[in-house]
């Protein structure tokens, strides 16, 4: 089938736009429907007086479009993000991504022959937005992968950063370079925890007031960058180990209720690697014997609670069971619905929440549309079917606690029989 050709359009050069803004607080909404979310560092975007400095944020990519959405549905201000070109094809689609603050990155394997042009009339539109003080991202690994590691930097983000720091608007304005983790601890599971977390911008000062867009000053800006984010992110080896090392982390996520230290992981990192071989006969042994895959279930989480010996208490949400029965009635079994489906016809993990959360708030909000208008038609009244919706949202709002419990109640179920294995007692132990 021949490709269809990338079209030509105008890029938009504002700083904000009203649909993104309209439709941001139901984004919000439906991600942390789905996902138990947790966000620090918000400390570093604060200003004390004079104007806000435009602001570039670069991240690992690891979730296909939930990484960006997380993004623009947590941090205060509207955020402009780069996204593969092809995604702009459709006019319908292209009419809403633009209204998203989305710019287009062209590839090689988009097939045009002015490549460099329009990358280049992408970045002179990002740029014009950063002198108005918008907040851009973009991912410096340039593609997606779904673990919990940092891969190589390509140098067209150190580029980008370059170019916005020669333009005088951005000088006057200022311009902080920040990174940016999102780290999903299991990328397609409903209520797994995401985290996003902010670091301190990186030093640019040193550069000088016309940097040049130089080999060596891309590798400085590139290398800065890749540093910042190792040291705010989740590291994980690469390869056979990669599934080990993911047990243990998120035992210790477990244990302790927040992500492991860099230098824990790392410590454990050296551990792994000096023992290869028995490290992946004794956790395929503990797969083999039913514990489930780090990557597809939370039993590993329930394990390192277990472990710490703080199992999950049900009794402090015995008041809660009314509204939880309610919301598992008519809320409730869309996102386990969509979270199979998801599994059963999407290969690649990063992209299951891409389309799950939508088909989560289309299923949930027709069903509510449905329930409200029969309320309203059976009561000949449509304040009825109002305050069925608004009495539905709060029933959720009570329910999530319950569910989140009852979730991680299920896990430490599965992992509870393999608390005396082998592997676990040399890997997950405390000692």
């Amino acid at each position: 089938m021949a490709r269809r050709p990338l079209p030509h359009f105008e890029l938009p050069t504002a700083a904000s736009n009203g649909a993104y803004a309209l439709l941001r607080p139901l984004a919000r909404w439906v991600f942390r429907f789905w996902h138990r979310v947790e966000v620090e560092g918000l400390e570093h975007l604060r200003v004390e007086g004079g104007s806000r400095p435009a602001r570039l944020f670069f991240s690992g990519h690891q979730n296909g479009m939930a990484d960006p959405v997380f993004a623009c549905v947590s941090l205060p201000a509207q955020m402009h993000y780069f996204t593969r070109a092809d995604v702009f094809t459709q006019p319908v689609a292209r009419w809403f991504i633009l209204r998203m603050n989305m710019l287009p990155i062209y590839r090689p394997k988009d097939r045009i022959p002015d490549l460099p042009e329009r990358n280049q009339r992408t970045f002179a539109a990002a740029h014009q937005r950063l002198d108005r003080g918008a907040w851009c991202g973009i991912f410096p690994e340039a593609g997606h992968q779904p673990e919990r590691r940092t891969r190589r930097f390509k140098h067209g983000s150190s580029r980008f950063v370059l170019g916005a720091l020669s333009r005088p608007a951005v000088k006057e304005r200022g311009l902080q370079v920040l990174p940016m983790t999102f780290d999903f601890v299991r990328y397609d599971g409903y209520r797994s925890t995401a985290r996003l977390r902010v670091g301190a911008p990186i030093e640019l000062d040193d550069l000088g007031a016309e940097p040049q867009d130089s080999g060596p000053h891309r590798v400085l800006v590139s290398d800065r960058m890749k540093v910042a984010l190792n040291a705010l992110s989740v590291e994980l080896l690469e390869g056979p180990l990669y599934d080990a090392h993911l047990a243990i982390c998120r035992c210790i996520e477990g244990a302790g209720g927040t992500r492991p230290e860099p230098a824990v992981l790392a410590d454990v990192a050296d551990r792994l690697q000096a023992e290869e071989s028995e490290v992946i006969e004794g956790f395929t042994a503990l797969l083999d014997a039913g514990m489930p895959h780090p990557r597809q279930h939370d039993a590993f989480e329930g394990l390192g609670r277990l472990i710490a010996k703080r199992p999950t208490q049900l009794a402090h949400h015995a008041w809660r069971w009314p509204f939880w029965l309610l919301f598992r009635v008519t809320t409730g079994w869309w996102p386990r619905l969509v979270e199979k489906r998801m599994a059963n016809h999407i290969r690649s993990v990063g992209f299951r929440t891409t389309f799950g959360i939508p088909a989560t708030l289309l299923g949930v909000g027709a069903t509510w549309l449905l329930l409200g208008l029969a309320i309203s038609m059976w009561f000949r009244g449509f304040a009825f079917g109002l305050m069925l919706l608004v009495a539905l949202r709060l029933c959720q709002s009570m329910a999530m606690p319950l569910e989140d419990a009852l979730a991680d109640r299920k896990s430490e179920r599965a992992a509870s029989p393999f608390l005396d294995h082998k592997w676990v007692k040399q890997w997950c132990s405390p000692d």
